[in-house]
This record gives structure tokens, C-alpha cells and sequence, in this order.
């Protein structure tokens, strides 16, 4: 797949698109905000004249996460550093904080996990002072943005404020820590509200927010979400594929087989109409998660409930992806991708739809050491 135009008015990373993800909730919506673009547009639905002020051309991500391993399933996190423009022109610093909370059930106790990950944030901080050997007086923390994004259809009844989880008598008010949290409940935002800037994000939020409807209704929104991305200029076509991208993603973790095919051809055939000129990798999407489809399911079936057969199909499948992707494979790896278990060359199956080159899988090719 070819690489998209670059976006020269806000980055907008490679896109070749996502790995397989097994579970859309955790990687689906994170993968889409990745690009700084695109969390520009979700501040921008949230916040606009503070989305103004912070140059996302520059923005810079922490890749690391807070979320605790047993709770990555119902939520995942991302940070960002971004430079602020003051209103005397003058430039600082503020890091924004993004909490995806996929549980359908909001949390009661969600402000006083902002206040950790938010501490956590600052600590950060701290310590890139001591790697660089600050001086004292450069010693400055930077603020944090907390953007809690909830996508269950549950209304939201938790507290966002840490001083109502407290039953604190006004005069000690002031001892409790405060502060702004931006928040956007998904299922209970106006559609409009989601398009109104026209953006990337905007649109392929608004299918998201149709995720459960009939096929029908789904096709409208798909059609419409689709044709409203034509209003991106010829240079945010990176952000135009990354938002097609996340489309297929959430119709082939969401949807039945038979709408996944009347949806696909939705998608097909506004590509075919593109100003964008794409069609090649969005039928490139199509054929490639097809292709994953077909040969997992090939997998499974050989398995017919024993560890060994699961190895075998999945072990087929892998070499017949590999051989695909790239052509052949050393006898390093063929003698390694016979000796792994199943949940490995699922592992490997999974990497290699994305890899760019056969050592992106990350098959080894040496034995491990005795």
C-alpha cells in the first residue's frame, strides 16, 4: 500500500494502517488519536479557542501508558506535549492528558484516578529534570490537560470532581485539590455537535456513536460520514485515510458478516468517487483483513478443539502471510515459526498485517540461548 500525501497543516503520521486489533475497545479509538491531527480535532470539539492556542505541529507524544494491566480492556490512555501560545505571544508548555474509558458502567471513583494519573504526569516531569541535569531555576512544571473521552451508552452519573467524593464541610474546602476536567460523553453529544468543524475525527465519531443502529441507519451514517469527509483539504488526505482506516476497524470488530460485506461496498464505492484518489488502499483494507479473516478461520478450523491442530492452521496461515507480504522467509525463521506455540504465531500472525518489513514481525531468527 502506497503511503498517503503528506498533511503539511498538522502532522499526520504514516498510515499504512493499524495492526489487527482483537479488541476494538482498546486499541480501536487510541489508534485513531495517535495523530496529533486528529486529537487537535477532538480538543477542537471540546474546547476550540484552546485548541487555537496549542501548536499540535509540534506536539510530541509520551509513549507510555498509566492504565494498570487488569483494567486495559475498559480503557487505555494517551499523552501528549504541546506547545501553548500565551495571549502575549509569548510560548509555553502544557501536556494534555487523554483517558479512554470504555466501561459501560462509569466509574465512581474517576476523579480520584485522574488526580493519580495526573500525579503521575507531573512525576514524569520531575524526572526528565534529573536525566538532564536541569539547573534549579529551570525546574518548572508544566500544566496538564485532563480529556476524559466515555463511550458507554450509559448516562454518566459518577462524580468528575474529587470534592464530591467527599462529604467535606465548606470550611475545608479549600484543602481539596481542583481542577478542570474536559469531558466528552460520546453517546450523548448531538451528532451535530461531533461534525459541526467538518473534521476527520468528527465524522468517523459520529459512526462510532451509530455503531449499534440498524444496517440501514448504519449506511446512512457511513454514507454520510463518508461524503462529509470530502470537505478535508487535498492536504489532510493522511487524515482522511486514517479516518477510513478506523471506519473498517470498528465494521470488522462491530458488525455481523453479512452487513461487514454491505458495509465494505459502502465504503468501496464513495472511494471510487474520492477526491482523495485512494481507492487502491482502501480495497487494500478490504482484501487485507479478508485475507486475516479467511485464514484465521482456516486456523480454527483445523484446530477442531486440539492445541495441536490450532498450531497447525495457525502456523499455515502465518507462512502463507509471510510468503504474501514479503516474498520468502530465511530457514531462521521457518525453523522458528515451527517450534512456536499457539499464542505466539497468533502473536506473529497479528504483527505481520502491519509490519512494514519481515523483521517488524519479530520472529526471531536465532535460537534463544540455553
Amino acid at each position: 500500500m502506497s503511503p498517503p500525501p503528506a498533511d503539511r497543516s498538522l502532522p499526520s503520521s504514516h498510515v499504512p494502517g493499524p495492526e489487527v486489533i482483537r479488541e476494538f475497545n482498546d486499541r480501536g479509538t487510541l489508534w485513531l488519536l495517535e495523530d496529533p491531527a486528529q486529537l487537535h480535532d477532538l480538543l477542537q470539539i471540546l474546547e476550540p479557542e484552546l485548541a487555537e492556542r496549542l501548536d499540535f505541529s509540534r506536539a510530541e507524544r509520551e509513549n507510555r501508558s498509566f492504565i494498570p494491566a487488569d483494567l486495559r480492556k475498559q480503557e487505555s490512555d494517551l499523552i501528549f506535549r504541546i506547545p501553548f501560545r500565551t495571549e502575549q505571544a509569548k510560548e509555553g508548555e502544557v501536556w494534555v492528558y487523554v483517558l479512554l474509558e470504555h466501561q459501560s458502567d462509569p466509574d465512581p471513583t474517576m476523579p480520584l484516578r485522574l488526580y493519580l494519573y495526573m500525579g503521575q504526569v507531573w512525576d514524569l516531569q520531575r524526572r526528565a529534570w534529573e536525566d538532564r541535569n536541569l539547573p534549579e531555576k529551570e525546574r518548572r512544571l508544566y500544566p496538564v490537560i485532563p480529556l476524559l473521552f466515555y463511550t458507554g451508552r450509559k448516562a454518566w452519573s459518577a462524580p468528575i470532581r474529587l470534592a464530591d467524593m467527599m462529604d467535606a464541610p465548606a470550611e475545608l474546602e479549600r484543602f481539596i485539590p481542583q481542577w478542570e476536567t474536559l469531558f466528552l460523553n460520546l453517546n450523548r453529544t448531538p451528532p451535530e455537535t461531533l461534525v459541526r468543524f467538518a473534521t476527520a475525527v468528527g465524522w468517523a465519531l459520529r459512526v462510532l456513536q451509530a455503531e449499534q443502529a440498524s444496517l440501514e441507519e448504519l449506511e446512512s451514517v457511513l454514507t454520510e460520514a463518508l461524503r462529509g469527509l470530502e470537505g478535508l483539504t487535498e492536504e489532510q488526505a493522511g487524515q482522511w485515510l486514517r479516518a477510513a482506516w478506523y471506519l473498517v476497524l470498528l465494521i470488522f470488530h462491530r458488525r455481523s458478516e453479512a452487513d461487514k460485506m454491505a458495509l465494505m461496498g459502502k465504503i468501496r464505492e464513495e472511494a471510487r468517487g474520492s477526491k482523495f484518489r485512494l481507492r487502491e488502499e482502501v480495497e487494500a483494507m478490504e482484501l487485507t483483513y479478508a485475507q486475516v479473516v479467511e485464514q484465521r478461520g482456516e486456523a480454527r478450523g483445523e484446530a477442531r478443539g486440539e492445541a495441536r491442530g490450532e498450531a497447525r492452521g495457525l502456523r499455515r496461515a502465518l507462512e502463507k502471510l509471510l510468503i504474501s507480504r514479503f516474498g520468502s522467509f530465511p530457514p531462521g525463521i521457518a525453523a522458528a515459526v515451527a517450534e512456536a506455540d499457539a499464542d505466539t504465531l497468533d502473536a506473529w500472525l497479528t504483527a505481520a498485517l502491519a509490519a512494514e518489513s519481515l523483521a517488524e514481525v519479530g520472529i526471531p531468527t536465532e535460537p534463544p540461548p540455553s
